[in-house]
């Protein structure tokens, strides 16, 4: 191999090399883009725009779903979190108690009082700005013979550079899972109605319904 062939083949391996690699958009941290890609496939951001790299700072998003009926052990053992369509890992159940009129033995966030079991997710590096999440569950029919998939949306939830923004969604059963209207703003972290607020102020509020 001659001397040009032999720089030519090192060009070619280090383009292939650089190619192989995979980035972060630096606008809504989409992951594994191709380092020579030019533009971000999810939202068409300049991959290599330093000024929007120097201001990569993230959102983080905490998802808690509370059930205040009265049958917690046939709830399923986790939901689904979308962030703007793309599935964002499951939503996992952390505890439950069936409810109790002894004040004593229910536990002072409302386990076993005011719900009967909840399920939480935290989620760091959330792109700032306004998302839609979707929380999705399926749910166990008919003793296990037949399953159904509910789905809460909340369409405009807004994130901020640095905060966290806390979804709370209240169900008291699968029929009601994806109702709910718009409330007020409950301060954290008292655990009431349920809540959309970030560090700083509310973003939007949905309150689930109760039959």
């Amino acid at each position: 191999m001659n001397k040009i062939n032999k720089i030519i083949f090192t060009v070619v391996f280090l383009l292939l090399a650089i190619a192989a690699e995979s980035g972060e958009c630096p606008v809504c941290h989409a992951a594994n883009i191709p380092a020579l890609a030019m533009n971000c496939p999810d939202c068409n951001a300049n991959m290599h725009d330093v000024a929007a790299k120097l201001q990569n700072t993230h959102a983080s998003l905490k998802v808690r779903v509370l059930y205040t009926g009265d049958s917690p052990e046939r709830l399923p053992a986790y939901g689904k979190l979308h962030i703007n369509g793309k599935y964002h890992g499951n939503i996992d159940l952390i505890d439950k108690q069936e409810k109790s009129t002894d004040l004593v033995q229910a536990w002072d966030g409302g386990l076993g009082d005011k719900f009967s079991a909840y399920y939480e997710k935290n989620l760091d590096k959330v792109p700032p700005g306004v998302l839609k999440i979707e929380i999705e569950m399926k749910f166990d029919r008919f003793y296990g013979l037949a399953r159904s998939f509910k789905k809460v949306i909340f369409p405009y939830v807004s994130f901020k550079e640095g905060e966290k923004t806390v979804v709370e969604h209240y169900f008291n059963s699968a029929a009601t899972f994806h109702e709910y209207k718009p409330g007020k703003r409950t301060p954290l972290p008292v655990v009431s109605d349920a809540k959309i607020q970030g560090a700083s102020g509310t973003v939007a509020l949905n309150i689930g319904l109760f039959k």
